[in-house]
């Protein structure tokens, strides 16, 4: 009862927050120089197959969030924000989850998002990402913000419906989850930022010089987590 309660207030939120911003994408229109994002969304969608199944029950560290961050940067907060919830959606497709699990990973999703790119506009230098002055020491404060806010909210949310769901201890989720997510989110928003300084120099389009990067966190974290196992002397994940 309380996990289902938990999971209505975080699609209202959520839901609120994808409605505003895509209102806000409808109103302002959709500009030529951002088909690319279509492009980075679908892949944000392929690439979320590469996850890794942690130690807990019905948890997953996705390798996608590096298209968020990148979509934060080059697209702005809504179209992240979209962008986010078409993960989640297809995430929990993928896994034949149930409406209300669809509706939360969705919402969360945009809800985790929105709030990240809130951060990370806030602490931008004056004249903003595409300013004449605008440096990469300029993007590490907002960069560290970005994917601080992403990890505490989505892993909170997460850690939060899997203690009420699995009756478990929300600290003991936390704890033996957020090392894996924390590092996932370090290194995508570290792949982003590298990314986003190429794009101002080449234009929109090199964005997808991302794209292997994915596919090597997955390849790292999966042969951890098989050390881990093997070191355990239990079975893979």
């Amino acid at each position: 009862m309380r996990g289902n309660l938990y999971i209505g207030v975080i699609a209202a939120a959520g839901g609120a927050v994808l409605v505003s911003s895509v209102s806000n994408i409808l109103a302002l229109g959709f500009q030529s120089s951002e088909l690319a994002w279509l492009g980075i969304a679908v892949l944000t969608v392929l690439v979320g197959r590469l996850s890794v199944k942690l130690p807990l029950p019905n948890c997953r560290v996705s390798f996608s969030d590096a298209f968020i961050f990148l979509s934060v940067m080059v697209f702005g907060g809504d179209l992240a924000t979209l962008t986010a919830a078409l993960d989640g959606f297809a995430s929990s497709s993928r896994d034949k989850g149930t409406w209300h699990k669809k509706a939360f990973n969705t919402t969360a999703m945009a809800l985790s998002a929105n709030l990240s790119a809130r951060a990370f506009a806030w602490l931008l230098p004056q004249g903003g990402l595409w300013g004449e002055r605008f440096s990469a020491i300029d993007l590490m404060v907002p960069v560290a913000a970005l994917a601080f806010t992403q990890y505490v909210v989505n892993t909170a949310l997460v850690s939060g419906v899997v203690a009420l769901k699995e009756h478990q201890s929300l600290v003991a989720i936390w704890q033996d989850s957020s090392p894996w997510a924390g590092s996932a989110y370090l290194a995508g928003s570290l792949a982003a930022a590298v990314v986003f300084l190429v794009v101002r120099e080449l234009g929109v389009v090199s964005a997808f010089a991302i794209l292997p990067f994915p596919g090597i966190l997955y390849l790292t974290y999966r042969a951890c987590l098989d050390r881990l196992v093997r070191t355990k002397g239990g079975v893979p994940f």
